[in-house]
């Protein structure tokens, strides 16, 4: 993976997966990163940020859950709770 590459992966973790913002920081093109898309070793690290990501956003959705939020409860049930009828 070249230097670039790891930068903008860096950025895209700051960023929170959010390709656009990684793209304008980095000065990189769209082409540029759907050529890297097709590198075994940029997919491979690129998964472990967008579930870096995930986990980040599912850790606000459980704090908003602590602090009695409807809403988020409501829709952590019919996300993760489909299998009981919610």
């Amino acid at each position: 993976m070249t230097e670039t590459q790891i930068e903008f992966l860096d950025v895209l973790e700051k960023s929170l997966g959010i390709v656009s913002v990684a793209l304008q920081k980095t000065e990189t093109t769209r082409q540029e990163y759907e050529g890297w898309l097709k590198q075994n070793d940029f997919n491979e690290r690129l998964k472990r940020v967008n579930e870096t990501s995930v986990d980040y956003v599912e850790n606000k959705l459980l704090q908003q859950i602590n602090q009695g939020d409807l809403s988020a409860i409501q829709f952590y049930l019919k996300t993760k709770g489909k299998k009981r009828g919610y």
